[in-house]
């Protein structure tokens, strides 16, 4: 479980070290923490079996209603809220966040996105809800090679 405070400080952290310029990373720092909307005081982890049922729950969902990506009224930002909500709703839990931020690949960049943010076992990953690929914050690249550049959460 960590305090609001501590996932405050984690995210900041991790915003930070996605820049190398100083001056950039400054000013993304500050702008992450005024676009961020964190609503609870304290935020319990998943942890391996807990997110496999998440996982599980929410993959049954999609199938159960007939739901797959369609441009601009079922996509990123839609799979990552449904995500959310379902682990809210259905299993009492808030480890989820949706994340916002851009895409690239390579030195390409693809445009805004949306997917979540987890706290798994205490620590932070990246979950693409339209994949099911769970990655490391740190590296904040899929095994296809599209990197994510966390701009802001609502959690």
């Amino acid at each position: 479980m960590l305090s609001q405070l501590e996932l405050r400080y984690e995210l900041s952290k991790l915003i930070w070290n996605q820049y190398k310029n100083p001056v950039k990373k400054i000013l993304m720092a500050l702008l992450f923490n005024l676009r961020s909307w964190l609503f609870d005081a304290y935020y319990k982890s998943f942890y391996d079996d807990t997110l496999n049922a998440a996982i599980q729950l929410f993959n049954e969902y999609l199938e159960s209603h007939n739901l797959h990506y369609e441009f601009d009224y079922f996509d990123c930002d839609d799979f990552a809220l449904l995500f959310k909500a379902l682990v809210a709703s259905k299993m009492n839990s808030n480890a989820a966040g949706i994340a916002l931020g851009l895409i690239r690949k390579g030195d390409e960049l693809l445009g805004g996105h949306a997917w979540n943010i987890i706290l798994l076992n205490n620590k932070l990953y990246y979950f693409e809800p339209q994949t099911y690929e769970l990655f490391d914050v740190k590296t904040a690249t899929t095994s296809d090679g599209f990197k994510y550049e966390l701009q802001g959460v609502i959690w």
